[in-house]
């Protein structure tokens, strides 16, 4: 997480200098299609922006955390008495909504839109662990992170219906009980997911991936020496097989198989925290990509996945079908049939 001071200090705010004793904080999201943070401290930089001022913008185009107000200072955020006792904080909303009246939008590129609230959500966990530590809160305590809407349920903010209102129209799994916990998780050190704690493992292989590998590679269930003179059991499996092991069934050596793919499935975990994949990572996703990158590599994983949307990750996909130079009807279907999954 990134935190960029730029406190709003020709706003009357600001200027009011008035101090609370912070005992919550408050989730927003800006309610337009606005990705950029700096448009709206450019909009409240001035002596004239009388209306609201909250203590930080986090941008939905790199997830950067810009801070706007001293995180002590009353802010104009809740409308109600939550702007004695709560920090106020502004999530930036994708471009490619559309609003048809009060809390209701369209979407017209949903993928886009899902990459920067998973980017905004995500700092925002970071942040809310960040300001809890920096001032003894319990994330999990009542009434100590609150939506806006939930403030208004509660009576102390005016009636709005954020974020709530935009993770729920996306349908992206996203809720304020999910979000409380994952700030809780990021306090103890483990990494959020979809509103949902998760240790350090992250996302992991299912049994529908190895049901996918096992279905094009070969299975031995006796020890033998592959063509480069390793020995080898199951589908492929290498480490500590010496001649004469014998395993009991294809399931004994599906499970091999299935510690073989971890490595893999590392690999795609690694773009995601490298930021290569930028679209929302859902399990079948997550294991159409493991084994794409059990098959063709490391290397092709992210040339495949690096500054791409799903619907063209899923397109050219199809493309990786050649060996040797040439188009194998193998190969053919495993990427049709990894299609088939990530766009599951």
């Amino acid at each position: 997480m990134e935190i960029l001071e730029s406190i709003l200090t020709k706003n009357p705010c600001f200027q009011a200098g008035r101090k609370i004793k912070v005992r919550g904080l408050m989730l927003h999201s800006v309610g337009c299609p606005q990705p950029s943070a700096e448009v709206f401290m450019r909009q409240w930089n001035r002596p004239d922006a009388a209306r609201a001022c909250v203590h930080a913008f986090i941008d939905g185009n790199t997830g950067k955390v810009y801070q706007t107000l001293p995180w002590d200072h009353r802010a104009w955020h809740g409308g109600g008495s939550s702007n004695d006792t709560h920090i106020g904080v502004e999530m930036c909303e994708p471009s490619c909504l559309k609003y048809t009246g009060g809390a209701s939008f369209t979407c017209s590129v949903r993928d886009a839109a899902l990459a920067v609230v998973k980017r905004t959500y995500d700092a925002a966990v970071e942040l809310f662990a960040f300001l809890c530590r920096e001032f003894g809160l319990d994330p999990l305590a009542d009434g100590v992170i609150v939506s806006h809407k939930e403030g208004h349920e509660r009576g102390i903010a005016s009636g709005h219906g954020d974020p709530d209102h935009l993770w729920e129209g996306l349908q992206c799994g996203y809720s304020m009980d999910g979000f409380r916990a994952d700030v809780s998780a990021a306090m103890h050190g483990v990494i959020s997911g979809v509103g949902t704690a998760k240790t350090a493992g992250e996302m992991k292989v299912s049994d529908r991936c190895v049901e996918l590998v096992a279905g094009f590679e070969g299975c031995r269930l006796e020890a033998y020496k592959c063509p480069a003179g390793v020995w080898t059991i199951g589908y492929g499996h290498t480490a500590g097989v010496n001649p004469g092991d014998r395993l009991a069934s294809e399931d004994a050596a599906k499970a091999l198989l299935k510690e073989d793919l971890k490595k893999y499935g590392d690999y795609v975990n690694n773009c995601l925290k490298k930021g290569l994949i930028t679209f929302p990572l859902t399990q079948n996703r997550f294991d159409a990509l493991t084994s794409f990158c059990y098959n063709c590599g490391n290397g092709n994983l992210q040339k495949l996945v690096t500054g791409r949307d799903a619907d063209t990750v899923a397109d050219k996909m199809l493309q990786y079908n050649k060996g040797g130079g040439k188009v194998l009807a193998g190969l053919v279907r495993r990427r049709e049939e990894e299609r088939a999954l990530f766009m599951g």
